[in-house]
């Protein structure tokens, strides 16, 4: 019965608690949610776990929800301003660079994003030039030939520690320098992909 059932239907049912009606909205929208967050975050599990949240918000905001317009583009949305949260707190330069070229490469007839990630590739390398000496190699052994902590310690002489803190404290600068920028681009990204 609930299969059939409008989506502004399954919505009223749900302000009153029908976990029927939620469980209609999860299986018609679920796997299309987690199709379009993957396409950005190209992590199955991740992307499960956002559009799960979605739902679970959902849920516990049942009764004061107010969807205006398509459900599909209120979850949409949704899952686009969690995935987002996701990408800022989590991509690391590396991952960043890559889902970008990824998607430039996706979109080549884009000129504007190629633009963009040519831009930022310019902006990360100043970053790191700007770094104190000691730290940008340690960043560089870190990033460029993908040591470990142990291997850049032996390499240059010095503790472990000390490597985990230059190497946390240059990515805090980083972070701060391409931070703007890096936002700008991360909302231009995702938004092309929803």
């Amino acid at each position: 019965m609930y299969h059939q059932l409008t989506d502004d239907a399954l919505m009223r049912l749900l302000r009153n608690s029908d976990a029927a009606a939620f469980a209609e909205i999860y299986r018609r929208y679920w796997e299309r949610l987690a199709l379009q967050v993957l396409r950005v975050i190209h992590s199955r599990e991740d992307a499960r776990d956002i559009v799960q949240e979605v739902f679970v918000s959902i849920w516990k905001r049942r009764m004061e929800i107010e969807v205006k317009g398509p459900l599909i583009g209120y979850l949409l949305k949704s899952v686009r301003n969690i995935a987002i949260r996701y990408i800022e707190k989590n991509i690391t330069r590396d991952h960043y660079l890559q889902t970008l070229s990824d998607n430039i490469v996706a979109n080549e007839a884009d000129p504007a994003g190629y633009c963009e990630y040519r831009e930022l590739q310019h902006k990360l390398k100043q970053a790191v030039a700007s770094l104190p000496l000691k730290m940008q190699e340690v960043y560089l052994l870190s990033r460029n030939e993908k040591m470990s902590y142990k291997e850049i310690a032996d390499r240059l002489g010095i503790a472990e520690n000390t490597v985990r803190k230059q190497l946390s404290n240059a990515l805090k600068l980083l972070r701060t320098s391409v931070s703007e920028l890096t936002i700008s681009m991360l909302v231009c990204l995702a938004t092309r992909f929803f």
